[in-house]
């Protein structure tokens, strides 16, 4: 159950950053509603706990501020319809929450059960990000391929059967978006995993957590440069190729 609500938190945020950064519109419900069945799933547990005298400790107080941010930010949507807040304040959510029920005593014995989701779910997010990195190579790549044959004299047959340059840099924005979001998301349930499992919210080996830095500053630096629309193109297609080879290198490390 706790595993529940930290996952709908995560949906909201992905939605509602999307929103925020992103030039198309995902539909309100897609954020909207993971955010009041998390809060509701998070109050009926709050309840439970409280009652049976089970949660203790520094979770309480963290969960208790995601719970308390949640409502506000609920009571100012259903005021002004507007989700550009939630965008700043569902990353404090997700993280109080996800925080929260990595450290123990927060809900008696099930903080246990939370480990194997944590590293479970870290897993799979990580996997998430390094496949939308490969279709960011690959659309990168195909950039490349169509601007060289517009420049040709001569361009291939199979020049058609490529998206037009514009279509292809819109595709790269929006997979360096999600790619980057299940990057970061897999990256924060790592620390709680490793909060709830070794006491430390990060490893000091450097060999496993550098190159994922790196990784992340370098996919962020990128979508940065996006968003303020200095970088487009080439110099976005060929960035993007070349972080994919740290996206191997990261992992190979790591794993």
């Amino acid at each position: 159950m706790i595993a529940v609500f930290v996952i709908l938190y995560l949906v909201s945020m992905i939605a509602h950053l999307y929103n925020l950064l992103a030039e198309g519109k995902l539909p309100a419900w897609v954020g909207i509603g993971p955010l009041v069945a998390g809060f509701v799933l998070q109050t009926v547990m709050f309840g439970y706990s409280g009652l049976t005298g089970q949660s203790r400790g520094l979770g309480v107080w963290l969960s208790a501020a995601a719970w308390i941010l949640a409502l506000l930010y609920l009571v100012a949507y259903a005021r002004y319809r507007e989700m550009a807040l939630g965008g700043f304040a569902l990353p404090a959510i997700f993280v109080l929450a996800g925080y929260s029920a990595a450290l123990p005593g927060a809900w008696g014995s099930g903080s246990q059960a939370m480990q194997g989701f944590l590293l479970k779910s870290h897993a799979f997010l990580a996997l998430l990000s390094a496949a939308s990195f490969f279709l960011l190579f690959a659309a990168a790549l195909m950039y490349v391929a169509q601007a060289h044959q517009l420049k040709s004299r001569r361009p291939g047959a199979w020049l058609r059967r490529l998206p037009s340059l514009d279509v292809l840099d819109d595709l790269n924005h929006k997979i360096l978006y999600f790619g980057f979001a299940f990057l970061t998301a897999s990256l924060l349930l790592g620390s709680m995993w490793a909060q709830s499992e070794h006491g430390a919210f990060w490893s000091l080996d450097p060999l496993k957590t550098l190159p994922l830095i790196l990784t992340w500053l370098g996919y962020g630096l990128l979508l940065v440069c996006r968003l303020t629309r200095s970088w487009k193109g080439m110099r976005s297609a060929f960035f993007s190729m070349g972080a994919f080879v740290a996206v191997l290198f990261a992992l190979a490390v790591h794993l």
